[in-house]
């Protein structure tokens, strides 16, 4: 017959046994919880590109949705502020060849993409894109067709802006093209996205749960 002693011992074994037990099965709910979340998260952000491009070939998007995720988060900015630049810039085309030759879903130079290279990584360059422009079928666009890679370079040249620029829209400007940008309302054009997309709840965008904008608001947002 075990003692008082030993029967008091055991029960509070067994509780902290059961305490650790229940603990670790909430990490793993949790973390499938997450998981399952972040699932959907991206599942909504391709079914977001195929609605505005129904040409995009979603096999080559399937990696963006995380990149778009940790990208933002890494410059503290909203995914779906990020999520609408692309869009401007791009309609979602990976494939996008520029005038000056940006390339790709963020509309990157390669010149541009080489200065990032300490930060990002080394990228395989294009080919004879500019000699052959319109030849899709000849042309090897290099990484930076690729949403992934576009998108690590895009936003690490824009957080790289953003230590010398105070708010978003001074680099977003810059980013377009210098200080001036080439399109007068590039900022404009990227604010009135975004306001569309923070429409979107599947989106879950960082600023979703502020209420909702009013008429004045929105319009002061799209002629900023």
């Amino acid at each position: 017959m075990l003692s008082r002693h030993s029967k008091a011992l055991a029960i509070l074994t067994l509780s902290i046994a059961v305490a650790v037990g229940g603990l670790v099965l909430t990490r793993q709910v949790i973390a499938v919880a997450g998981e399952a979340d972040a699932e959907r998260l991206n599942r909504s952000i391709l079914d977001y590109i195929a609605q505005k491009n129904p040409q995009a070939p979603i096999r080559a998007f399937q990696r963006f949705p995380e990149a778009l995720v940790a990208e933002a988060q890494k410059s503290n900015l909203d995914h779906c502020l990020v999520l609408a630049q692309a869009e401007v810039e791009s309609e979602f085309h990976h494939d996008a060849v520029g005038a000056a030759g940006e390339i790709g879903l963020f509309q990157i130079l390669p010149s541009t993409a080489a200065i990032m290279e300490s930060v990002v990584g080394p990228f395989r360059r294009p080919v004879g894109v500019k000699l052959v422009r319109d030849a899709k079928s000849t042309r090897d666009l290099g990484d930076l067709a690729d949403p992934v890679v576009s998108t690590r370079f895009a936003m690490a040249y824009l957080r790289d802006i953003m230590t010398r620029k105070s708010n978003v829209r001074d680099a977003l400007t810059e980013y377009n093209g210098g200080p001036a940008g080439r399109h007068p309302h590039y900022y404009r054009m990227v604010m009135g996205t975004y306001v569309e997309i923070l429409e979107r709840a599947d989106l879950r965008c960082r600023f979703r749960e502020t209420p909702k904008p009013s008429p004045a608001l929105t319009t002061f947002l799209i002629r900023a």
